[in-house]
């Protein structure tokens, strides 16, 4: 008897294990073509000269980020070996949800994905990064999101990013700040503003 029980719960371990989660993050029909025109469109978005400190908003389909990730990340590496340490984040690929982003990565030659749901806001122009439960197919992992929540909160006390909205330079001295980043079904909602770059003095 408690031999067939057991079989019984292996077996839905391994289908709950086998089904991907609810929403799966995917790569478009043609994601050279849908990988350049993203990295074209965002360098567009966030090179553009703007009234100083106006805010601007953007939508972004994650199909895009995976079809970037997939095709033009490689490409960024091959050409800088110091972006060698992000070869192994070309595998991932992200979904969005109502409040989080899935991130993905395919393991056993794909047919296992093991997600992560990850909640990242703006509170009080601060940062703010939370981890949901851990999940190999639909069969939840404990334990994982509560130990990337701490070590993640150290890396951004270290960027001074648990105390100030991140920023992203330009080229030409301006920076680019997040003021707010909502995550929708099926988008990546961001509220940014460019401030003009500083003057020197003299």
């Amino acid at each position: 008897m408690f031999g067939s029980v057991l079989a019984g719960l292996l077996l839905a371990a391994a289908v709950l294990a086998v089904l991907p989660p609810s929403q799966t993050a995917t790569l478009p029909a043609n994601p050279v073509a849908r990988g350049e025109a993203f990295e074209q469109a965002l360098a567009a978005a966030l090179t553009k000269v703007r009234p100083a400190d106006e805010e601007w908003a953007v939508a972004i389909d994650p199909a895009d980020v995976n079809a970037w990730l997939a095709t033009r990340l490689p490409k960024w590496i091959e050409h800088d070996p110091l972006l060698e340490e992000f070869r192994d984040v070309t595998a991932l690929r992200i979904a969005s949800t109502d409040g989080a982003l899935r991130v993905e990565e395919p393991i056993a030659d794909g047919w296992l994905r093991l997600s992560l749901p990850i909640e990242v806001g703006i509170e009080a122009g601060r940062l703010r990064v939370g981890f949901g439960t851990a999940r190999l197919g639909r069969l939840p992992i404990p334990g994982i999101g509560a130990a990337l929540a701490e070590s993640v909160e150290s890396e951004l006390d270290g960027l001074d990013l648990a105390t100030r909205a991140p920023e992203l330079p330009l080229a030409d001295g301006r920076l680019v700040e997040v003021h707010e980043i909502s995550c929708e079904d099926g988008r990546v909602a961001l509220r940014l503003a460019t401030r003009a770059a500083a003057r020197s003095g003299g």
